[in-house]
Order: C-alpha cells, then sequence, then structure tokens
C-alpha cells in the first residue's frame, strides 16, 4: 500500500505543480504584457498629443510660439526621461517646415529599426518597437505616428522614445513576487497532496487488511470505513460479505452439529438393541436353546428389536432432514380436516385390537393453511399413533380442527395415560420418555419430528393432560387466505 501511497501522492503532487507553475507563467506573461502595454499607451498619447498640436501650429503658421512649445515638450521629457523628435518627411510636397521639427533625422545615425517604424510614420502608420538602443546605451521602447496637415498629407512624424529600464524593474519584482508565491503554492500543494494521499489510500489500507481479518477465519469483523464514494461502496460491499460469511459459518456448524448429533444419537440408541439382538443371536448359535418354543421366542425377540431399531434409524433420519435449512418442503395450500381425515383413516387399522373409536370433525369445512401435505399427514399420523398406543382400552380418539384469530388449530385428544404437567415440555425433547412410556415400544423421536414439522410451518404444539380431560396435543397452523389451485 505504500507504493499506493507514494504513487497517488507523486500523481497528485506533479498535478498540483504543473498547476502551479503555469498559472506563474501566465500571471507573469499577463502582467508582463500589461505593463508594457501601459507604457505603450502612455508614450502613443503623448506623441499623439505632439503630434496634433504640431499639425495645428503649421496650420495657424505659429512657428515662435511651437519653438517654446518644443521647449516645454523638452523639459518635460527629461523630466520623464524620455525624448520626443518631431521630424519632417524626407519626401513630398507637404513636408513639414524646419521651424516646427526640433531634429534633423537626416543628419542623425539611428538604429534600422528605428528607421523602419520612422518610415511607417512617413508612410501614415503607427508603429512601435522594444530593444538595446545603441545611442541610449539601454533598452528603449519607441513609438512614431504619423503627423498630417489639414487635407490629410503626412508632413512628418512623432518619435517618442522612453527607457524600459523601470518597466523591467517592475517586471523583475513582479516576477519575484509570482516566485514567491510559486514556491508558497508548491509547498501548499505538496502538503495538500499528502493529506488527500493518506485520504485515499486509508480506506484501502483498512479494506486490505479487513480482508485478511477474513482469510485468517474471523467473520464477525466490520471495515469500519463510511466514506460516500466508490471506496464507501466497496467497504460496505466487504462488510456484507463478512455477514454473509458469518451466516454460512454458522450455517456450516449447524449442519455439523446436525451430523455429530445424528451418529452421537444412532450410536447411543443402537447400542442397546444392538446388544440384545448379539445375546440372542449368540445363545442360539452356540446351541444353548434347544426348546423349540423357547427358540421361536428368541428369533421373535431379535425381530422386535431390529423393527425398533429400524424405525429408531427412520425418525433420525427424517429429524436430520427437517434440521437440514436446505431440506425444502413441498407448499401448497391446504385443508387441513383433509389432511387429519386421511391420517385417521390410515390409523383406524389398529384400533380394533383395543376397541378404540376415531373422530375427526371441525367448525369450519374450509380451514386451509400452506404447507406440505405429507409432513402434515406425518405430525397427525405421530399423534394419533401415541393416542393409540397410551389409550385405554374401549375410549375414543378425537380430532377437532378450528379457526381462532387467523390461524387453524387442530387438537388430538384420548383418554388414557396422564402425562404429568412438568413434563409437558420434556416431552419434545430427544428421545425423551414420559414416566408413563411403561413397557411401551418407542424411539422417543416421534414427538420431536412432529415439532420440527410443525415448526418449519412457522407453527406451535402443545400439550395438556389430566384425568378429568385426558390428554390433548394442539397444533396451530397460520391460516392462508389463498385458495386450493
Amino acid at each position: 500500500m505504500k507504493r499506493i501511497f507514494w504513487r497517488v501522492l507523486v500523481y497528485f503532487g506533479v498535478v498540483l505543480v504543473a498547476f502551479s507553475v503555469l498559472i506563474g507563467l501566465l500571471f507573469t506573461r499577463f502582467n508582463r504584457s500589461n505593463i508594457v502595454g501601459a507604457y505603450k499607451d502612455q508614450l502613443s498619447s503623448l506623441a499623439s498629443s505632439v503630434a496634433i498640436r504640431t499639425s495645428e501650429a503649421v496650420k495657424d503658421k505659429e512657428s515662435d510660439v511651437f519653438q517654446n512649445y518644443l521647449k516645454v515638450i523638452g523639459d518635460f521629457g527629461d523630466m520623464q526621461d524620455i525624448d520626443i523628435w518631431v521630424v519632417a518627411s524626407p519626401e513630398g510636397e507637404a513636408s513639414l517646415p524646419e521651424d516646427y521639427t526640433n531634429v534633423d533625422i537626416a543628419t542623425v545615425s539611428v538604429p534600422d529599426e528605428t528607421d523602419r517604424i520612422l518610415k511607417s510614420a512617413y508612410g501614415g502608420k503607427k508603429k512601435s518597437y522594444s530593444d538595446y538602443d545603441a545611442i541610449y546605451h539601454k533598452k528603449m521602447l519607441h513609438m512614431a505616428l504619423p503627423i498630417r496637415n489639414n487635407d490629410g498629407d503626412v508632413m512628418g512624424a512623432v518619435l517618442a522614445s522612453g527607457p524600459m529600464e523601470m518597466m523591467e524593474n517592475t517586471i523583475v519584482q513582479y516576477q519575484k513576487y509570482m516566485l514567491i508565491c510559486v514556491v508558497l503554492g508548491l509547498i501548499l500543494a505538496i502538503i495538500l497532496a499528502l493529506y488527500f494521499s493518506r485520504q485515499l489510500v486509508r480506506p484501502i489500507i483498512k479494506i486490505k487488511e479487513f480482508a485478511l481479518v477474513l482469510a485468517s477465519g474471523k467473520y464477525g469483523r466490520k471495515t469500519g470505513v463510511k466514506r460516500r464514494d466508490e471506496l464507501g461502496s466497496l467497504a460496505e460491499s466487504m462488510d456484507t460479505l463478512s455477514d454473509k460469511l458469518v451466516e454460512a459459518e454458522e450455517y456450516r456448524e449447524g449442519i455439523e452439529q446436525n451430523r455429530r448429533d445424528f451418529f452421537s444419537n444412532v450410536s447411543h440408541e443402537l447400542r442397546t438393541p444392538i446388544a440384545v439382538v448379539k445375546g440372542y443371536a449368540d445363545t442360539l448359535a452356540d446351541g444353548f436353546v434347544e426348546d423349540d418354543e423357547k427358540r421361536q421366542e428368541y428369533l421373535n425377540r431379535i425381530r422386535k428389536e431390529c423393527g425398533g431399531m429400524e424405525r429408531l434409524v427412520s425418525d433420525l433420519l427424517i429429524l436430520s432432514r427437517m434440521q437440514n435449512p436446505d431440506f425444502e418442503l413441498n407448499m401448497e395450500v391446504l385443508n387441513v380436516i383433509a389432511v387429519a381425515q386421511d391420517a385417521m383413516r390410515s390409523i383406524r387399522i389398529l384400533m380394533p385390537d383395543k376397541n378404540l373409536t376415531g373422530t375427526v370433525t371441525y367448525d369450519d369445512a374450509c380451514s386451509l393453511i400452506k404447507g406440505d401435505y405429507d409432513r402434515i399427514r406425518q405430525v397427525f399420523t405421530i399423534l394419533l399413533q401415541n393416542a393409540v398406543k397410551y389409550s385405554y382400552e374401549g375410549t375414543e380418539i378425537a380430532v377437532h380442527i378450528a379457526r381462532e384469530n387467523g390461524r387453524v388449530i387442530a387438537s388430538v385428544t384420548d383418554v388414557g395415560s396422564v402425562i404429568p404437567e412438568e413434563e409437558w415440555d420434556n416431552i419434545f425433547q430427544k428421545f425423551y420418555r414420559a414416566s408413563n412410556h411403561g413397557e411401551k415400544d418407542g424411539s422417543g423421536l416421534g414427538l420431536v419430528v412432529a415439532g420440527n414439522i410443525v415448526e418449519r410451518h412457522k407453527g406451535k404444539i402443545s400439550v395438556k393432560s389430566s384425568e378429568e380431560d385426558g390428554t390433548c396435543f394442539f397444533v396451530e397452523f397460520p391460516e392462508t387466505s389463498e385458495n386450493i389451485s
């Protein structure tokens, strides 16, 4: 990241330095043009006024008065360190009379450039130039413009010459101040480049460090970068990634815990029946049982234990699938009454052994929920199997469906063994057997499976049990307003 910092610093600094230098050069050039232009305008104005006054004097034939004017102009020029020449045109009939001139240009050796602008003035044009002058031994600004008579003919020219020394000094002073400003600007540019480079690179460094933290497996951290730009969006995306990784890690841990629980439960619950089966099998294999009736009893017990193990493994597999968040339910709109009646028809085959009867009643024929038909049927099947198992002979198992406050409530009631109130919550835990279980077969997982199915349907399952009212399991599901397709 240091490379990025220095690269950004150099790029930003170069831009600011180039901008500062360019501004300095432009202002220097502009100021120089203004100073020279102002001085040129001053000489032009002075030369123009002399040309007008000369033209008027020639018109009024005031040679004597004009000579006094030329002296005054000369004194003024000496004060301003400016030379003003009034010269006659060497050609033409309207040439300026000698009495109205103060320099005979023919007797003076002038630089070629000065001669050029004088010829331009004789031709009716105003010209100027600045350069080192051999006559004055300094850099001078020369301005030449024509003198015209009343007919507009050129009679001569006014040549105003002023030193550029003061202007150059002013320009040099300005350039010094501008150089100071540029240097200060460069220092300020470097400081700003450092500041903005750090402001730009700092969140990148934080995001890089955050990525390394994520790579190390610490998913609960945040970047801590709050900006309203692309870097802020990147940091927000990284924070979202962190949240997703936390969810994925929790999901993975949940899957792993389910796997461990499954194998732990299987190994724990199968240990006893396997030991029993092995004991009976070893006894039969070693020939210790010679009586045919006794041998058949042992075989029946082995068959019973194998059936129990089969039910246990089946319940564990179902429970494991239901606890897996990836397990998808086949959701559809269904009538709870029809599901309960379907389950009751399947269970009635078990009722004659104990002379039991089963009924399904309801308050509203249209008790609709959104759920998985097979899983909801499995809930009723589990509850009805338990009811058959624990009911007294000759009693009734009643299923009632009701609607209340946007929920469909199904109750399964039997008259039989009472579950103590302190055990009502425990019976929905894995492998828990109520104290009234006795010698009845069961894996202790049926109600756990039912509870998980109900929970996946955003419902609730509970139980109440007493000698007077019997044992009643209540299952609640959210009611749906959709129609059966």
